[in-house]
């Protein structure tokens, strides 16, 4: 890889450096915005292991959580949209024809003073993309043999990161140290360019892992100089660090070096109580440091790890907000908390409710059957039973690839074809069976979770739904649905709760002629050219108009009837306001804290 060398410090990086430490030594206040000596305590289910949330290791629901609280992004995708924060930089492609995109960041600082610049880019960049990777291991990762080295039997540089679409990119093509700024030139367009680019670590702390230098400066340039200079040693203690090197020791939590708590985002982790193993709580405080645009009110937040049969027990009294899903079991709890004002929100967990059919087996191999199948469900019915007291929380759903309120979902429910599909037979659905050639008491062998209530109601209504059209659903249900796909028992539709892909990638492994999570089967080769185009669909609405079309290819198999998104509820006591849920599951709790108000009074 080729850089041209950008800004090599000499006595100006040796005075800059100076300056920083001089600064970060300096107390900063509290921004305005913070209401001080004010506190909250979140309940959730999950820990801190790792502050590496971009490694495939550290992505768990816990860092995650916490990441949201401490990490900058140049951009999130929230329900297929990117949401910008100019705040922490930009993204921008500067040639279209190459496809170079420039990540530029703005000033955004580490907790400890230090700055965040080309360093912290260009190590995420390293990380991402793996462009560094040996070329041993990457014959062996195209089925060659290789070995345990790289070249010259110099040890191999793999960073185990989250795929994204950094992947594709070729080179840094350009930089700048002081501008804070790289270019990034990809072998294609890519979807998800504004938010592949995950600033998940600090350089300098990862450099003082990999080369023991202290100084945060120097640190620095010796990541830059091991990227540009393709130092096949040093990457590979490089990729060590990064790997593992933000993962919390054990122990009562103590002995946590602060090094890997910095922050860059709204908070910074100030401790990690892990005296009972069972009951971490992860204290953070507001960032002084921090400059970006979500100013926080509340100046302190306990993340309480907590059994998630006691969070809706204790908030009011050890815990101020909790997130909780909706059973018929928590309505009167959570029906009496709601008319006592504590607050109330809820969204779609990042999953939805779906019957899925087979496409190669009985009558449902016939493609005119499926479609005379999902037009017999009472849909509005079933749901509605299943529901119950609910029934408000759970929206219905018209795309199995668009949440209700997402990024192009009206232009999906109205294109793609659905409705049409289901009000398109004849007005007796008897009839249409019977016009098909199907026979009365035509028998569908359902799957579903035995253990889930929610399931058993959805397969009780359909049974009942379907009989009155001469359908005869005959009941597969299981404790172990899992082991039920495996085994591939004779099963020939499933009702599952699915994630929503938001990636291709993931498009891809629920409707992919050949993904491994593709309950239907089905195999259509223009939906798999449509998941390829996806890929490379830079701009956000060519990408928006691919997915509808890629929804179109799933409503004309027939195999897929969304029923509704899975909820969740926030709930929240009278001390703090405006606790509202980020869709989509993951960290959709604290992401919304610096938007938290200390309730008057």
């Amino acid at each position: 890889m080729t850089v041209p060398r950008r800004g090599r410090r000499g006595a100006m990086g040796m005075l800059a450096s100076a300056l920083v430490l001089a600064l970060a030594a300096c107390a900063t206040p509290l921004p305005n915005s913070v209401v001080a000596g004010s506190s909250t305590t979140i309940g959730w289910t999950h820990r801190l292991t790792s502050t590496n949330a971009a490694s495939a290791d550290g992505a768990t629901d816990g860092n995650l959580g916490v990441a949201a609280l401490t990490r900058g992004h140049f951009a999130e995708a929230v329900d297929g949209a990117a949401v910008i924060d100019e705040s922490f930089g930009t993204a921008t492609i500067t040639n279209p024809e190459t496809f170079t995109v420039r990540y530029d960041l703005a000033e955004p600082t580490w907790s400890d003073g230090i700055p965040v610049d080309a360093a912290d880019l260009m190590l995420a960049w390293a990380a991402g993309s793996n462009a560094l990777t040996t070329p041993a291991e990457a014959e062996e990762d195209a089925g060659g043999k290789g070995d345990d080295s790289g070249a010259d039997g110099e040890p191999p540089a793999q960073f185990d990161s989250v795929p994204t679409g950094l992947t594709a990119s070729e080179q840094i093509s350009d930089y700048d140290e002081f501008g804070r700024w790289i270019d990034v030139r990809f072998a294609h367009p890519v979807i998800d360019w504004q938010t592949a680019l995950d600033v998940a670590v600090p350089a300098h702390v990862a450099g003082e892992l990999a080369f023991g230098i202290e100084d945060p400066m120097e640190a620095k340039q010796a990541i830059i100089d091991a990227i540009t200079e393709r130092d096949t040693e040093a990457l590979a203690a490089l990729a060590e660090a990064w790997n593992t090197g933000f993962v919390l020791p054990s122990g009562d939590g103590s002995n946590i070096p602060e090094d890997l708590l910095l922050s860059n985002g709204p908070y910074r982790i100030t401790q990690v109580d892990q005296r009972r193993t069972d009951a971490q709580v992860v204290t953070l405080e507001v960032n002084r440091e921090f400059t970006g645009h979500a100013q926080p009110e509340v100046e302190r937040v306990d993340l309480a790890e907590t059994p998630a049969g006691d969070l809706l027990t204790q908030v009011g009294t050890s815990l101020n907000a909790v997130a909780v899903a909706p059973t018929a079991d928590n309505r009167t709890r959570v029906r009496d908390l709601e008319r006592i004002d504590y607050g109330v929100s809820n969204a779609h967990d990042g999953t939805m409710w779906a019957l899925i059919l087979r496409s190669d087996r009985g009558e449902l191999s016939w493609h005119n059957a499926r479609q005379a199948f999902l037009r017999a469900v009472p849909r509005d019915e079933v749901l509605t039973a299943a529901a119950g007291q609910w029934r408000g929380v759970y929206p219905s759903t018209d795309a199995m690839l668009f949440p209700p309120g997402g990024e192009g979902y009206d232009i999906a429910r109205e294109d793609a074809g659905l409705r049409t599909l289901l009000d398109g037979g004849p007005g007796d659905a008897a009839e249409e069976r019977e016009a098909i050639g199907v026979d009365e008491g035509a028998q569908v062998c359902v799957l579903y979770d035995t253990t889930d209530p929610f399931a058993s109601a959805v397969y009780s209504g359909l049974r009942t739904g379907v009989a009155e059209a001469g359908w005869e659903v005959r009941d597969c249900g299981t404790d172990d649905v899992s082991a039920a796909i495996e085994e591939d028992t004779r099963w020939q539709a499933i009702i599952t709760r699915v994630p929503i892909p938001q990636t291709p990638a993931q498009i891809r492994w629920q409707w992919g002629s050949d993904g491994r999570a593709n309950l239907s089967v089905a195999q259509n080769s223009d939906r798999d050219a449509l998941i390829e185009d996806l890929a490379r669909a830079a701009d956000q609405y060519e990408a928006r108009d691919l997915r509808v079309q890629i929804e179109a290819t799933i409503v004309e198999d027939a195999v897929a009837l969304p029923l509704a998104t899975q909820p969740v509820l926030a709930i929240s006591d009278r001390s703090i306001d405006g606790v509202e849920l980020r869709p989509g599951g993951v960290a959709s709790l604290t992401s919304g804290v610096p938007d938290w108000t200390v309730a008057e009074g």
